[in-house]
């Protein structure tokens, strides 16, 4: 079974829908909602997540609405984040993911793990700010807006990695605003750990769907993370 249309990188669709009157012979069914349809598929190729099933499209009028009270309050597992997220309990499970990830790549071109995730928070009850008639990740808990990394002074334990300047054995920031796509100095390492992590991320189809950030209209400082029902990149 075809896919729905789904967005990549560059706004290209990759495939169609299925048939919403898909049905045996014989068989009448009742047409599937678009929401459905998603999760669906996401099921069918090994990916399945609680919140596909919930629709997204706004009716002429209508505003989002929200449940908090179905929201986790999350501090963060193997790293921390500066300030309590409100999110999802199928998005906590995410973000577990992400944190290793993170802690890799920091290991790998650092040497040590951060010590604090900045973020713009998680959970906003809106709908998105450019299509006013889409139901925001935000307001479901289902998305993260990430600004940066904070790193504390290498320990004992902490083996600097070949190469880095002494100055990195001290406290240190790693910003989108600030890094993204330098090439000069110490901040084109940063910019390497920011081009790295969210390599890793793209070859993970178990962590986010959608990525994007500079360049991207309006996160030009930081990036959204979020598990929407399909695909798309913007990096």
């Amino acid at each position: 079974m075809p896919a729905p249309s789904e967005m990549r990188s560059g706004g290209s669709a990759r495939s169609s829908a299925p048939n919403e009157h898909e049905a045996g012979e014989g068989e009448r069914f009742a047409p599937l909602s678009r929401a459905a349809l998603w999760a669906r598929w996401n099921a069918l190729r090994g990916d399945g997540y609680e919140l596909d099933i919930i629709e997204r499209r706004l009716g002429e009028g209508e505003r989002a609405t929200c449940e908090p009270k179905s929201m986790v309050s999350y501090r963060g597992s193997r790293l921390r984040y500066a300030g309590a997220l409100t999110v999802s309990e199928p998005f906590k499970a995410r973000l577990e993911r992400f944190e290793d990830v993170v802690a890799e790549v920091a290991l790998e071109v650092y040497g040590r793990e951060p010590s604090r995730i900045r973020h713009y928070g998680a959970y906003s009850c809106r709908a998105t700010r450019n299509r006013q008639w889409i139901v925001s990740e935000h307001a479901l808990g289902n998305a993260l807006d990430v600004v940066g990394f904070d790193f504390g002074p290498a320990g004992k334990k902490h083996a600097l990695v070949e190469g880095l300047p002494a100055t990195l054995k001290h406290p240190f920031q790693v910003r989108v605003g600030r890094h993204w796509a330098k090439t000069e100095g110490t901040a084109a390492i940063h910019a390497r750990f920011l081009k790295l992590l969210t390599d890793r991320l793209r070859e993970r189809d178990d962590i986010f769907r959608c990525m994007f950030g500079p360049g991207h209209g309006g996160h030009d400082d930081h990036l959204h993370l979020d598990v929407a029902p399909y695909r798309y990149v913007d990096l």
